[in-house]
């Protein structure tokens, strides 16, 4: 209860009816003067931890953890430190109490002792703020943000009322003047008028934005014009707009020393403005103003028609207004006609362009390998014997010969566990002199079955597959002629409903037929209108033979940069689709282009604007080539549109060679359900294609297995094209269809790359990646380009593209040479 040193203590003797100042009597004065001969400054420490521990008593909601008590402890210490020395020892004496007591003096000569004054002030300092941060758990950072950010909002406070006062003495200096004039006018002569402050702000505005077209201009009053709207004809000729828009105009003005423009703000107060002309007309004596003025009427321009028919010349060139020494030329585009009812502009396509026939592919040759009955039942008895040796008791009850394969049906003997069977496929393989066995369970039925590969394999042709009813009756554009199954039927697929595609297989295996078979089976079935092809080849030697077909919307991509940019034109193409689709009120391409021909463009003029929507299919022939170099960037463009494009008519099919998780990483395989493998080079790689073992034992050549989406793994032999049948149908396309790209992927990136490099601030907030970099700078506390190249596998321009847009949003510091830029504030 209070401290003097008046009061006897420990080490303090006091006379005989001393009177005592504490308020607790002598136990009070003994228990404070031990207190502050202990801790010195910091014995008022007590008193408040004895008031937070009766507080605990009654609740629990203030209690601290164990490393806030260490936080208080580091503190004290630092503080017992400070009011021992010299320096800050008058600074925290507190009344009576001074000085670091007993522990103070001993934690200062200690320090002093080792670290000199300097050292220890520094340490104890460093402790001090390491303490208080854990005792408080503030954040320095946050603190000295928000420090900035006053001085920050001072500094502009004082701007603004620097600026007011400005404006307050132009206002005081123009309304001198014009009340210096009498009868409310007075000549001003041409020095006079010109070193008016609204004058000159006037002249540096440049030639004022002139009405929309068709709407009349109300010449203002000339007191009006005196107060904001004069300007003084020079001698030079008048400034040329850099680039109209195409709502500008002007208005030539032939002999008047003063040219009156209204904006188009006045425009709802065009009556008014008439009223008040005719009233200070009245009121000022127009004699009075030097040099010839006049005052032209109220002047309509008419709203131009940019819309000719056929054959018909535009309409000539406005004369040159009289005494102007240029000519000033505004080139508006022709704004589309107003649509009918009934009208609606159509894509531009060929003149009914037939489909490829069947006869430009090789025919089908009579003659077909396989094996005789005789030979198979050998085999089944063979095969029988085989799992006889190894200890499994069965019988072959079915026989499905194939154009590859033969398929045994072995039904085991009750209790005989599958996977003991598909452990001895390397051993059954070896005793049947085969190349391999695969071994499967059959669904629905109680037996196994055995795929022994063929001693002559058959050649499956693309031709039989186009001819099955499968294929051929498939009303879908996006069917897909795989191959033929085991038992050799012809085995067709839809790429609307996988909806996307993801290949794999070792070189030789088959992968680059495979696709040639797809792009075939897509040209055999859609018109250039009707599916478009974006096709990725960094080998360019895969699909360079389709480079003159008019389904591409773009030359085949061979370049890894130019392939990141057909990726982000995918994504911005898939975003323009849904926008279309929603301003029809349709869900999927396929409602879109039912719709569209209905649509009242009456009710909704902007309908006018929408045109069919082909599906597009974007095929990448080498996965691994594009992660390495694109990395990140790709792989976030393939899950979107993966995620997201089915609606939209957009498809991928990816093929790699290398299907490591490095390549088809988590995500890619997430989002592409349908897969197809070929031989792989070992089991890993078909866990990652297929999350089963199988494909690293398949025969190559097309041998392959098709995992559709939300179905059982198949055996597919894919069909074989050669290039003499890709050339016909090539050529076919052709022949009749000119190219016609939809888009310049360098062009378009180049615009992307100017509008983010000429952006505001906060132009990139919408990218998801540019907000995890200013999150990444923000803790590193630092920025350069290489290390967002290294954090975030991205490439050179898009790192630079980020540092120059957080520095334009405030974030990071000027460059330093060859250091790193440093980060001045957060993320608001």
């Amino acid at each position: 209860m209070g401290y003097s040193h008046l009061d006897p203590s420990f080490n303090r003797v006091v006379s005989q009816g001393h009177q005592l100042h504490n308020l607790a009597g002598l136990v009070g004065a003994y228990t404070s003067g031990l207190m502050v001969d202990m801790f010195g400054v910091a014995a008022w420490c007590w008193p408040l931890l004895s008031l937070y521990l009766a507080t605990l008593c009654l609740t629990d909601r203030f209690a601290l953890v164990w490393w806030r008590w260490i936080g208080i402890a580091v503190v004290c210490c630092a503080v017992m430190t400070w009011a021992e020395s010299q320096t800050f020892g008058s600074i925290l004496r507190t009344g009576d109490v001074a000085g670091g007591g007993f522990f103070g003096s001993q934690l200062y000569h200690l320090s002093e002792a080792f670290l000199r004054p300097v050292g220890a002030g520094l340490l104890w300092f460093f402790l001090f703020v390491a303490g208080l941060q854990m005792a408080t758990g503030i954040s320095w950072a946050s603190v000295l943000k928000h420090l900035r950010g006053q001085a920050m909002d001072m500094a502009s406070k004082r701007k603004e009322r620097a600026e007011r006062r400005e404006r307050r003495s132009v206002e005081v200096v123009e309304q001198e003047a014009i009340e210096a004039a009498p009868a409310g006018r007075r000549k001003l002569d041409d020095e006079g008028l010109e070193n008016l402050p609204s004058v000159r702000a006037f002249h540096g505005r440049g030639m004022p934005s002139a009405p929309e077209a068709g709407i009349p201009v109300v010449v203002p009053a000339p007191a009006a014009a005196l107060d904001e709207l004069v300007t003084r004809r020079r001698p030079e000729p008048p400034v040329e707009p850099d680039e109209p828009d195409d709502e500008s105009s002007v208005l030539p003005c032939e002999e008047d020393d003063f040219a009156f423009s209204a904006s188009s703000d006045d425009e709802a107060d065009e009556a008014t403005d008439e009223e008040a002309a005719k009233e200070a007309e009245g009121a000022y004596d127009m004699d009075a103003i030097p040099g010839p003025v006049s005052l032209p009427e109220p002047v309509s321009i008419p709203e131009p028609e940019f819309a000719f028919d056929d054959g018909e010349d535009a309409p000539p060139e406005p004369a040159e207004s009289a005494g102007a020494e240029d000519e000033f030329s505004f080139e508006e585009e022709a704004p589309p006609a107003a649509p009918k009812a009934a009208a609606r502009p159509k894509a531009k396509r060929c003149k009914t362009p037939a489909l490829p026939k069947l006869d430009l592919l090789t025919p089908v040759p009579q003659n077909t390998g396989g094996y005789d009955a005789a030979k198979l039942k050998a085999m089944a008895v063979n095969l029988v014997s085989c799992l006889g040796d190894f200890g499994v008791k069965g019988d072959v009850v079915a026989i499905k010969p194939g154009p590859v394969v033969t398929m045994f049906e072995v039904k085991p003997a009750p209790g005989t566990k599958i996977s003991r069977i598909a452990g001895l496929a390397d051993d059954l393989a070896l005793a049947m002199k085969a190349l391999a066995v695969r071994i499967d369970a059959i669904p629905g039925s109680d037996a196994v079955g055995v795929e022994i590969p063929n001693e002559t394999r058959e050649t499956v042709y693309l031709r039989e597959i186009f001819e099955a009813e499968g294929f051929a009756k498939a009303k879908s554009k996006l069917t897909l002629a795989l191959g033929k199954d085991i038992q050799g039927r012809p085995f067709a697929t839809d790429l609307a409903r996988m909806p996307h595609l993801l290949v794999a297989g070792a070189t030789g295996a088959g992968k680059s037929v495979c696709l040639n078979t797809i792009l075939l089976s897509i040209l055999y079935k859609a018109r250039p209108d009707e599916v478009k092809l974006l096709l990725v080849d960094p080998k360019r030697i895969e699909l360079s033979v389709y480079s003159d077909l008019p389904h591409l919307v773009h030359p085949v991509v061979t370049e890894m940069p130019m392939a990141k940019s057909a990726l982000e034109w995918a994504v911005a193409e898939m975003d323009r689709r849904y926008q279309a689709m929603a301003l029809l009120g349709v869900r999927n391409i396929e409602g879109y282009n039912q719709k569209l021909p209905q649509a009242d463009v009456a009710a909704k003029p902007a309908l006018a604007e929408l045109t069919p929507m082909p599906y597009m299919v974007i095929i990448i022939d080498e996965l691994a080539d594009l992660m390495m170099t694109a990395g990140k960037e790709a792989e976030m463009s393939i899950v979107r549109l993966a995620q997201l494009a089915r609606a939209a008519g957009i498809h991928l099919i990816l093929a790699t060679q290398r299907p490591s998780v490095d390549v088809v990483t988590g995500l890619i395989k997430a989002n592409f359900p349908s897969r197809l493998s070929f031989q792989v080079s070992s089991k890993h790689d078909s866990r990652t294609i297929l999350d089963m073992v199988g494909s690293e034992k398949l025969l190559g050549r097309g041998d392959s297995l098709y995992k559709p989406s939300g179905g059982k793994v198949m055996r597919v032999h894919g069909a074989f094209v050669d290039e003499d049948e890709i050339g016909h149908v090539v050529d076919h396309w052709k022949a009749q269809c000119p190219q016609e790209f939809a888009v310049d992927f360098e062009q378009w990136q180049q615009e992307q790359s100017g509008e983010a490099a000429e952006g505001e601030p906060g132009a990139m907030d919408s990218d998801p990646m540019y907000r995890e970099a200013v999150e990444f700078v923000t803790t590193q506390g630092k920025a350069s380009i290489s290390l967002l190249q290294r954090r975030f596998r991205i490439g050179f321009n898009r790192a630079a593209r980020f540092i120059e847009q957080m520095e334009l949003d405030g974030m990071l510091g000027p460059q330093e040479g060859a250091k790193p830029r440093q980060v001045i504030r957060g993320r608001e």
